[in-house]
């Protein structure tokens, strides 16, 4: 185990080992770290005609494998990179991310690769599941056709910063000649949000609105969704229309604990009730709980677009994937914001209405519900459980005029 590692394991010297790294890096702020004229770090650049500076073309030049401070940011510039040498063969793009946060990323790949459309695009996905990774975006990524390929690595989380996840075993497999860019993102207050910051940090036009995710579906119906589509049509006919629940968080180890009261609640209501979180009233056939090891995620997020045409379908989310993925389909969300986030604004989009108990001053006040404290009750210090009768009365004040 390197010296770096032992210090990570350990929490409190990890504490002291960034907070001496960031102080260096403000005191010491004049001493310039030499970076390939692609990148920089920190500073937006605009981009330029003709490239002046020059560094050695040597394989260390294509490669970002310095780690981040907590306040450092990345610029990249890919047109830089061919001013400066036209033979540059490829991008290899690094993600280290869960689902949610690869959807926030698909406007920017997308406007990427219109940019350079000869470079063959590879995309290289951390392996295991943990706090900051989910190996499903491989998944993903392999039904996106802005990738030629796509391939595992093993990588290591940092236990403060996820900026700084060790992806140094994907190196190894990246081809002569490709820059290596890991896909980073800006988190914060100062941030207006996750996709236009993806934007700024690759030197892409940003656009005036921002753009939904995009998502890519199989052209043929798999055998698992066309069952699941059986099921839904079959529940949905003569109700007011479809909800679908998706009320537990990996981001936040959250499960909302009224599941079952919630789902019945609704279809006393007149609705069909699907859902991806457990907990529901499995017996009732007005219940279909969607199996995520039948029907992977994409396959879900498919099953319920060609829903949407047949069917009025809603969402009832709190704060995680299906945020991102709501807005991709279009769908209206009654988002359960379960904990004071006050970066929150860097995930939302215009279908979402926020139920809080927290007014956001950087989300628009007409879309947020203020939740009252005999709404919900303490789920512990930091997350609270909306009551399952006040979800069902702000989803029908909303979406039932």
């Amino acid at each position: 185990m390197s010296l770096k590692h032992w210090i990570y394991s350990f929490r409190p010297l990890c504490v002291a080992y960034e907070t001496l790294r960031w102080l260096w890096h403000k005191i010491f702020f004049f001493i310039h770290t030499p970076t390939p004229v692609w990148y920089q770090f920190d500073r937006k650049h605009q981009p330029v005609a003709s490239v002046k500076e020059t560094l050695p073309m040597d394989k260390n030049w294509y490669r970002i494998c310095r780690p981040l401070y907590r306040h450092e940011h990345v610029y990249y510039d890919l047109q830089k990179a061919l001013a400066a040498n036209p033979n540059v063969k490829g991008v290899a793009l690094i993600f280290f991310m869960g689902i949610g946060d690869y959807l926030y990323t698909t406007p920017m790949l997308a406007a990427l690769k219109q940019k350079f459309p000869r470079l063959p695009f590879y995309a290289y996905v951390g392996a295991q599941f943990d706090r900051n990774n989910s190996p499903l975006v491989g998944k993903l990524l392999a039904e996106n056709p802005n990738f030629e390929k796509v391939f595992y690595f093993n990588g290591t989380r940092h236990p403060l910063i996820w900026k700084n996840y060790d992806y140094s075993d994907a190196f190894k497999d990246i081809p002569e000649g490709f820059l290596a860019v890991p896909v980073y993102y800006d988190y914060g207050v100062h941030v207006g949000h996750r996709v236009t910051n993806l934007f700024e940090t690759f030197s892409l036009p940003v656009p005036e609105r921002v753009p939904a995710p995009v998502m890519y579906f199989a052209k043929d119906i798999a055998p698992a969704v066309a069952d699941y589509l059986a099921r839904a049509r079959r529940g949905a006919q003569g109700k007011k229309g479809i909800v679908f629940l998706q009320l537990d968080s990996r981001g936040s180890n959250y499960a909302y604990p009224h599941m079952k009261a919630l789902a019945q609640g609704l279809i006393q209501e007149g609705y069909f009730v699907m859902s991806v979180t457990k907990g529901g009233p499995t017996d009732n056939p007005d219940y279909l709980e969607i199996d995520i090891k039948k029907l992977a995620i994409n396959q879900t997020w498919q099953f319920l677009s060609i829903l949407k045409g047949e069917f009025p379908l809603y969402v009832i989310a709190v704060n995680s994937v299906f945020w991102a993925a709501s807005a991709g389909m279009q769908l209206p969300n009654l988002g359960l914001q379960h904990w004071i986030d006050k970066k929150v604004h860097n995930l939302w989009y215009p279908n979402i209405e926020v139920v809080t108990n927290y007014i956001y001053p950087h989300l628009p006040r007409e879309k947020q519900l203020f939740a009252p404290p005999e709404s919900y009750t303490r789920h512990n210090k930091k997350i609270i459980d909306y009551k399952p009768d006040w979800v069902i009365k702000w989803f029908k004040e909303k979406f039932e005029k």
